[in-house]
């Protein structure tokens, strides 16, 4: 076996042997919160990848989803992939897989609510129209948003 040929196969044995799940992401998919939780809770290891900073993990993406940056995609230690899947096609995955999936509790429905993105727009919306003249209760309930959204994600 050539040099070459060796270390491609040894590359691509790792990543199939990789005994953690690897999530592809990026801080503005509102999936991504959700299927963090799911795995979380399912006790599964895995690594977090945000496509938005990390160059090889975008073109990692880009070869799993012909091209495309669709994310969330995650990468299973058995070589499958799953891109943007539905929750329970996630849980049917990880259930294939051995895990078990603690159910989902009050708070951490509330945590994955406050980490969705779109919050982080509302608050700022919100914000801007108090400043811009709606009033010092829409720049206080703009602020609380904001501030709930970055502490889930502070805290996340």
């Amino acid at each position: 076996m050539s040099g070459a040929v060796h270390t491609r196969f040894v590359v691509q044995f790792a990543e199939i042997m990789n005994e953690r799940i690897i999530l592809y992401g990026s801080y503005t998919c509102p999936m991504v919160a959700p299927v963090r939780d799911i795995l979380k809770r399912a006790n599964a290891e895995f690594e977090y990848i945000n496509i938005s900073t990390d160059a090889e993990g975008r073109q990692r993406v880009r070869e799993i989803n012909q091209g495309y940056e669709s994310v969330p995609t995650l990468v299973f230690p058995d070589g499958s992939t799953l891109t943007e899947p539905r929750m329970s096609e996630l849980e049917a995955k990880l259930s294939v897989l051995g895990y078990e999936i603690a159910p989902n509790t009050i708070a951490g429905r509330a945590r994955g609510i406050a980490q969705n993105p779109m919050l982080l727009i509302i608050g700022l919306m919100t914000l801007a129209w108090g400043a811009a003249g709606g009033g010092a209760g829409l720049i206080l309930f703009g602020g609380g948003v904001l501030a709930i959204h970055l502490l889930a994600r502070f805290l996340a």
